[in-house]
């Protein structure tokens, strides 16, 4: 089997709070988010024998507790399941770093016990395809194939699959300014995560977009959301949902 190889990173801290990990990321995703800072892993295909990638994990086992699957998109690819019981194998936790695109394979892992931790980005309001659409290129790129409806459609059901099994659950949305995350979008993802996730602990991060390497030119050069910014959104969410974080530059991540 044969693995869409973007890169590992041997000995991690800030793919998963609180734990030290070895990441691997893929290349390959079928949205095109005009912010993306992976674009590099869009394009070109660097293909790779599943043995080699296992012995990245391998490498880095004495070293760490768990093994992260990002990307890309991670979920994109057959070869995540064996992976991922491989990272279980060793004794290693495993996370995986999802837009929700694939529901299927995501319910796939759940059913197999081979996700410790689910990280989805919720990149707008699911109930609203048209936003969800803007945000992740459609229209933009012939990438993105899948409507906005179904887009919206898929993200809901991956995070219905992580909602119903023993995985923890993070729900994350990078925040843009004047591209997406005005306290009025932050309201309507937080509403309609607090209506339809069930687990009480599940936990809504709000990242601090910087594009200065974004996919997208013309967003270059916007400036990020400052700390105060971030938290006074942080706050917006907290009116929803109880666990509610904010990343930034300044000051790393913080709870709101």
């Amino acid at each position: 089997m044969k693995v869409n190889y973007g890169g590992t990173v041997s000995i991690s801290t800030m793919d998963w709070t609180g734990k030290v990990v070895v990441t691997v990321f893929f290349r390959g995703c079928p949205l095109r988010c005009p912010y993306c800072q992976n674009h590099s892993y869009l394009e070109e295909p660097d293909m790779k024998e599943l043995a080699f990638v296992q012995e990245q994990i391998k490498k880095s086992r004495p070293f760490v507790s768990a093994a992260v699957f990002s990307g890309g998109e991670p979920l994109m690819q057959a070869a995540i399941v064996p992976l991922a019981g491989f990272a279980k194998e060793l004794g290693l936790f495993v996370g995986i770093h999802t837009n929700g695109y694939y529901p299927e394979r995501a319910a796939e892992l759940v059913e197999k016990g081979l996700v410790d931790k689910f990280f989805i980005d919720v990149k707008a309001p699911p109930n609203d395809p048209g936003l969800y659409g803007k945000v992740v290129g459609f229209g933009e790129y012939e990438a993105v194939r899948k409507s906005p409806e179904e887009i919206a459609a898929a993200v809901s059901r991956t995070i219905k699959v992580a909602d119903s099994g023993t995985s923890e659950l993070e729900l994350r949305t990078t925040l843009i300014r004047d591209f997406i995350g005005s306290k009025e979008e932050v309201a309507r993802i937080a509403s309609w995560i607090s209506e339809n996730v069930k687990t009480q602990e599940v936990s809504y991060v709000l990242q601090q977009g910087v594009c200065e390497h974004s996919m997208q030119e013309s967003l270059r050069e916007i400036p990020f959301l400052d700390r105060e910014e971030m938290l006074e959104l942080g706050k917006v969410a907290k009116q929803f949902l109880e666990n509610v974080r904010i990343r930034t530059t300044e000051e790393g991540e913080e709870e709101v």
